[in-house]
């Protein structure tokens, strides 16, 4: 058990995992039916292994979407946070242009050392079909591994990295909380 709290949340399997993403997929295109004309930022976290929230995990990702919710306050249409056992979850609902506010969020990736854990995509709906706006599109580099540097949907693929390696990593993000 986990003492700090940063990763004391209940384990998940491959099954809630698919379940979580399907249910995430449908709040996604919803929110996008209904507010036509916007843009669509879900923040998830990058956490590998079975155990992927806990109390202070969460208070730390509350603290970055409040802070996310002030950036957008302008154009925010519609916000949505999910405390779920397979991760926490927001969903911002924006009048920004999708590509300008996927710029925005790629420099909030920066703006705290937390926010490397944050998994932020913009989303948008195209002739009925979801449409991620990718670093790739914005002539970005592909986003890197939080241990060695390397693309990390290289890492994550090839799993070049062991569980207690990751956790250790996200246990000291995690921990060094919002304001460090």
């Amino acid at each position: 058990m986990d003492e700090s709290g940063i990763m004391d949340g209940p384990p998940v399997d491959l099954r809630q995992m698919l379940q979580a993403r399907d249910a995430r997929v449908e709040r996604q295109r919803s929110l996008l039916e209904d507010n036509p004309h916007s843009s669509l930022l879900h923040v998830g976290l990058r956490i590998a292994g079975p155990v992927k929230t806990g109390r202070a995990l969460e208070e730390v990702f509350d603290q970055a979407v409040n802070r996310l919710h002030q950036l957008l306050e302008a154009g925010l249409l519609d916000q949505d946070v999910l405390h779920l056992p397979t991760g926490p979850e927001a969903f911002l609902v924006s009048l920004m242009p999708a590509r300008e506010l996927k710029e925005d969020v790629l420099d909030f990736e920066g703006y705290r050392p937390f926010c490397t854990l944050m998994d932020l995509d913009v989303l948008t709906l195209e002739n009925g079909r979801l449409v991620k706006i990718s670093r790739e599109d914005l002539g970005r580099v592909p986003r890197p591994c939080l241990i060695c540097e390397r693309p990390a949907k290289e890492c994550a693929r090839s799993r070049r990295h062991r569980p207690e390696e990751i956790r250790s990593v996200v246990e000291t993000l995690a921990g060094s909380g919002w304001e460090y």
